[in-house]
């Protein structure tokens, strides 16, 4: 005799289907995407890589990149939560959509007297009006009638409305799925396939569009793509280049971009106000030619792209420089020319064995600052030390100002090290006067630290250059010396001008910190602030006849005041940075020739209607929801007793109000008409 086969578990109570389209699974994965649009949001998405190196360092930058964070919406595990929720949620619908159907066409007709009265708005009728009478009442107060005499004698009224709020379930599950078929179209997800496979390959090394290979360009007929591009203003590209992580792709655009001119308007303080690009886009295939004005939030589409303004800045200005040569000590300045965006040899001279080169990045006309607008350097300091130990603070107020251009360079040595530096072309505001500012660090991760050389009357840093070349030129020094002891005594002429020319050597090789050192190393301690007052009196008193010196070599007349006192211990401050300094030279951005550049998003969304059409369905699923109840009533005519009794979905506490009122109108209609038996 053979065993009877196990009977198949149907597939709605199979385990893994129960796991699947089981609420508490959908809202897991609704909680993760919710996470993750936090992550999206508060996150900027597809940004430079070095920007995300320079805010995270290089430790947690690694991190974030190997967990898709800086491409939140394209990353497999935000792709396949998608993935899973359509699948959570269809297998929902599966399951229960084809009771609600039976549901919202059933009228409950074999409801028995024993479910009717268990029911907590259910009572039995004293009068009630004619079996006709009660069911035009029902149809009259917007319910769905059908009644029946049943085999057992009995005859019942069954009455229901709201029934459209399943369809809100129904909607609002459907529109998840679309929302997130719209999701995984618009996610790159054939391009990551591709990849997978092994057909797509991203290229790490290639520099230009020429450069890339077959298997790292993408047709036009792409389904979906998210990629920048700057186009600087001339400028022609036809094609753009995708980021996915692990390389670059090149994508093949239908048409061209030109970038005919771009606009910019300001605030007063220099913020941004609105930014657009003139375009000219041709169809590479009718050859039409379309000219389009892209703003911000006003896109231009065509074949299914669309162009969007996204950023702007430099397309390679060309900058003209002031440069001294650090290793002289003359005062003369040179003239260099260059252009931001590009790399260029820097020639010392002919003694100089050691070649740099000179990278520029972008050129930046505007930087809106808070400037300090206290005067708080009129004060001089105490002593020495006071100089020595002072960290001058930059207190900023509460307004805004442009503050002028600046252009961030490297300079790059034969072994390839690099400092980079920043470069203001007006002087800045600080503490009541006015400076050159030059930024250096020896990495990202640093923070710079300021070169700020005073400007002198006529706003320029020539006078410093000047005093300069009086420090550090010993002939210079000795007419500086001579000046200074003229109307001494001989007896004590010769050693005070053999002290002051040690001091004024010592602060021309290392400034005050060669000063202080020697103070440190040769004098008592009982002595050192003493001394150390001293020498700062004699610097001082030398250093406005070097100043003189200066002064007149330029033919600047600069009478004695505040503002010369100032300055000469502001240059004293200056020196000694410049001592410090870690550039063979000293550049001065003194002009430059503006050429601006577009930033574009170009991105090809189809799944974007998909996405609109499921927020509507979403919306409209909401509302059904939750502002459409079911209610239903039953009459139920049986052995001379008739049974009256109401449920509702939701909103139980409405029927405490309805329940009693539908009841008054039917013994009412029953009194009125007479019609006090049952049928």
């Amino acid at each position: 005799m053979s065993t009877p086969k196990p009977a198949k578990t149907p597939l709605l109570r199979r385990p893994w289907f129960a796991f699947f389209s089981s609420m508490r699974f959908a809202v897991a994965l609704l909680s993760l995407l919710a996470l993750a649009s936090v992550i999206g949001t508060v996150l900027q998405q597809n940004q430079a890589e070095v920007a995300y190196v320079v805010e995270f360092g290089p430790f947690w930058h690694q991190i974030f990149r190997f967990l898709g964070l800086y491409d939140v919406y394209s990353a497999p595990w935000f792709v396949a939560i998608l993935a899973f929720l359509m699948l959570s949620t269809g297998l929902c619908l599966w399951r229960n959509i084809p009771p609600f159907l039976r549901e919202m066409k059933s009228f409950r007709l074999s409801a028995s007297a024993r479910s009717l009265a268990a029911m907590k708005h259910s009572t039995l009728l004293a009068a009630a009006p004619a079996p006709e009478i009660a069911e035009r009442y029902l149809k009259v107060s917007g319910f769905a009638v059908q009644s029946r005499q049943r085999e057992d004698g009995s005859f019942i009224i069954a009455a229901k409305k709201g029934s459209l709020n399943k369809w809100g379930y129904i909607f609002a599950h459907a529109a998840i799925i679309v929302i997130c078929l719209g999701g995984l179209i618009d996610s790159n997800l054939p391009i990551k396939l591709a990849m997978f496979s092994g057909s797509l390959k991203p290229d790490k090394t290639a520099q230009f569009s020429n450069d890339f290979g077959k298997e790292s360009r993408l047709g036009s007929n792409t389904l979906s793509f998210r990629g920048n591009v700057n186009i600087r203003e001339g400028q022609t590209v036809q094609e753009v280049f995708l980021d996915t992580g692990d390389g670059l792709l090149v994508q093949e655009l239908p048409f061209s971009v030109t970038l005919k001119q771009f606009h910019v308007d300001y605030y007063e303080n220099g913020m941004p106000k609105n930014f657009a690009s003139d375009l000219i886009v041709t169809d590479r295939q009718s050859g039409q030619i379309y000219t389009p004005t892209v703003k911000v939030n006003h896109p231009f589409t065509l074949h299914g792209i669309s162009l969007y303004q996204a950023s702007f800045g430099d397309g390679g200005s060309g900058l003209t420089f002031r440069a001294w040569n650090l290793g002289t000590p003359s005062a003369a300045s040179t003239e260099l020319k260059a252009a931001s965006l590009s790399a260029f040899p820097l020639h010392l001279g002919q003694n100089q064995t050691q070649q740099y080169t000179l990278e520029f990045t972008e050129l930046r006309p505007l930087n809106v600052e808070d400037e300090e607008q206290t005067d708080n350097a009129a004060s001089q300091p105490a002593n020495l030390r006071h100089r020595l130990n002072e960290a001058r603070s930059v207190q900023q107020s509460d307004a805004l100002r442009n503050v002028g251009p600046t252009i961030t360079f490297r300079l790059r040595d034969q072994a390839g090290q690099a400092r980079e530096y920043v470069n203001y072309m007006l002087p800045l505001r600080r503490g009541g006067d006015f400076y050159f500012a030059t930024g250096e660090r020896g990495s990202n991760s640093e923070d710079y630290r300021w070169l700020m050389i005073p400007a002198d009357k006529n706003g320029k840093p020539d006078t410093f250059m000047h005093l300069r070349a009086v420090l550090l030129q010993p002939e210079l020094r000795a007419a500086v010396l001579d000046r200074a002891v003229a109307d001494m005594p001989e007896p004590s002429k010769t050693r005070f001008r053999e002290a002051l020319g040690n001091i004024l050597e010592l602060f021309a090789r290392e400034g005050y910190v060669g000063i202080n050192r020697f103070v440190e190393n040769k004098i008592p301690a009982a002595e050192q602030d003493r001394m150390r007052e001293l020498f700062y009196q004699m610097l001082f008193g030398a250093g406005n006849i070097a100043l003189e010196q200066a002064l007149a070599e330029q033919g600047l007349d600069w009478p004695q005041s505040e503002e010369r006192n100032r300055f000469l211990i502001n240059s004293f401050d200056a020196y000694t940075g410049l001592t410090r300094f870690g550039s063979p030279v000293l550049l001065q951005l003194n002009g430059y020739n503006e050429v601006k550049s577009s930033g574009l998003q170009m991105t090809r969304s189809p799944g974007q209607s998909l996405v609109y059409l499921g927020s509507v369905l979403l919306i409209l699923g909401t509302a059904l929801m939750f502002y459409l109840r079911e209610q239903r009533a039953w009459l139920l005519y049986e052995g001379g007793q008739i049974r009256f009794a109401m449920s509702s979905n939701r909103h139980e506490r409405d029927l405490k109000t309805e329940f009693p009122a539908h009841l008054a109108n039917l013994q009412q209609l029953a009194e009125d008409l007479n019609h006090d038996t049952p049928h």
